[in-house]
């Protein structure tokens, strides 16, 4: 009984996914005018990018936002990222082209473009855009006067934030990266995850960091022991990483800093880095200047990207793990809680 029961539930979730590349073909033949729009979407908002360039650029406004937003993004990241390393689900080209490389597959009748940006190393859900986009927004309404004010205020708000959310779908479908049930989980996750942290935030602030650091300690120790269970249990570890070289046009479009290791390392370094920050109930409050705000964030993020710039890529990928975890984790570390010091004590 059991055993029948798993074979409708794969069944229906194989079919579901064929049926489902049908919503990625209508955008593609429909929306093709948009392509500039989800193209600089999924470029310019991608998880990395918004730690790198947009959070930094938004916590000008005040530290409070800043730890927030640090705070918030290295948690959805690090739940994404998790997820994509335990179970890398299937994304829309791996899965058309698995079905017609398949002989006794039924072929769906559908046709999907391939984009320089459609090359994901990583499994298809949740969807970090949508997650890493859906979180920033929801802070940022947090600290908006505008929720204070009328309902026809904050409905426009609600209206305008959900357009962003729908454009971001809509940029992973047009470039075949993601099913959209792999958007609108992604988007629940976030949703959840933050209404949860939020009725609590004070207390987690307020936390000592020795339980916080072990707690991560304990995620980077589960991290390697599910590769080891996988290998133990002859399940391929870099199954999405094989799937994009397999199916990728262009093995060049493929980047490492996308492949599911990587993003562990890139998340746990935040996580880390936040981590080792707590507490931070006071600091939030530690406001200066916008312009020696905007002057101290400005060096960090200039330090940030020479450290990237010498990230040891040829060097064996122990290294190269260990060096973005710890890049990340005093990346987040100074935005949270030496910077604030250190402005606060030259106001």
């Amino acid at each position: 009984m059991d055993l029948n029961v798993l074979r409708l539930a794969a069944d229906y979730y194989h079919k579901l996914l064929n049926a489902e590349l049908h919503i990625n073909e209508w955008v593609q033949d429909r929306l093709f005018i948009a392509e500039p729009v989800f193209r600089f979407v999924s470029v310019y908002l991608e998880p990395s990018n918004l730690f790198n360039v947009l959070i930094p650029l938004l916590g000008v406004c005040g530290q409070d936002l800043l730890t927030h937003l640090v705070y918030a993004l290295s948690l959805v990241s690090a739940v994404s990222s998790f997820e994509k390393w335990i179970y890398p689900e299937w994304r829309p080209l791996w899965r058309l082209r698995e079905l017609y490389a398949n002989q006794h597959a039924i072929r769906p009748g559908i046709a999907l473009q391939s984009h320089d940006l459609s090359c994901e190393t990583s499994g298809g859900l949740p969807c970090g855009h949508s997650m890493a986009w859906t979180a920033l927004l929801m802070v940022i309404s947090m600290h908006l006067p505008i929720t204070r004010r009328s309902f026809a205020s904050r409905l426009t708000m609600y209206i305008m934030i959900g357009c962003c959310m729908l454009c971001m779908w809509l940029s992973r479908l047009y470039l075949a990266t993601e099913y959209l049930h792999q958007c609108l989980l992604a988007t629940y996750i976030a949703i959840s995850l933050l209404s949860s942290c939020q009725r609590h935030l004070n207390y987690l602030y307020a936390q000592r960091r020795f339980w916080p650091v072990l707690m991560v300690l304990l995620l980077v120790y589960l991290a390697i022991s599910i590769y080891f269970i996988k290998l133990h249990l002859e399940i391929d570890p870099h199954w999405s990483v094989r799937q994009a070289f397999k199916w990728c046009p262009e093995p060049t479009y493929m980047r490492h800093e996308s492949s599911p290791i990587f993003l562990l390392a890139r998340d746990l370094g935040n996580l880390m880095g936040v981590a080792i920050a707590l507490p931070v109930d006071q600091l939030r409050n530690y406001d200066s200047k916008c312009s020696h705000r905007f002057v101290g964030i400005a060096i960090v993020e200039i330090l940030n990207y020479i450290l990237r710039l010498f990230t040891p890529k040829q060097h064996g990928r122990f290294l190269f793990l260990a060096y973005e975890f710890m890049r990340n984790a005093l990346h987040s570390l100074i935005l949270v809680k030496l910077l604030p010091k250190l402005l606060h004590r030259t106001s």
